[in-house]
């Protein structure tokens, strides 16, 4: 078995991921200039010099990428306020769309209705004149039968007189 303090002397690696490639090229400059710098056999100012010109490169690219970073950066976010704005615009005219259907929908139905109620108000009237009608003619029959009855007894008395 191994002490625990074996361990802790025991190298490890760690790996990152990271979808950056400014990190990578950052990381690879510094690396690069670490490693020239071991094997240069330069004088110190020589060094300090490379030192210098290589720092003011990879600064210089550095910022070029932070440009090109912002750069992208702001294009993507042109392009997602366009595709946002886009959908609210359409949202916007499916529900004016929407609105405008209810609308005729609702139109519709008081058309449909105030139209039932004109028809049905109408056929009312008409049945109310037909029964009139018919009550006028029944009253007539038994006016008339009224009348041919007192006209009967009236003959049938005059008979039994007579």
């Amino acid at each position: 078995m191994e002490d625990m303090s074996d361990k802790d002397e025991m190298p490890y690696v760690v790996i990152e991921r990271r979808s950056s490639s400014l990190g990578a090229f950052i990381g690879g400059a510094v690396l690069g200039a670490a490693v020239a710098l071991l094997y240069a056999p330069k004088s110190g100012e020589e060094t300090q010099a490379d030192l210098r010109d290589g720092l003011r490169r990879l600064r210089d690219d550095a910022e070029a990428r932070l440009g090109d970073v912002k750069k992208e950066m702001g294009q993507g976010y042109d392009r997602m306020r366009d595709e946002v704005n886009t959908r609210i615009d359409t949202a916007k005219e499916d529900l004016r769309q929407r609105r405008i259907q209810a609308e005729e929908a609702v139109k519709a139905g008081r058309d449909a209705a105030r139209k039932a109620r004109e028809d049905l108000e109408r056929r009312v009237t008409e049945t109310k004149e037909e029964y009139r009608e018919k009550v006028a003619r029944a009253a007539e029959q038994v006016a008339d039968t009224a009348d041919e009855v007192a006209e009967a007894a009236d003959d049938d008395a005059d008979e039994q007189a007579g």
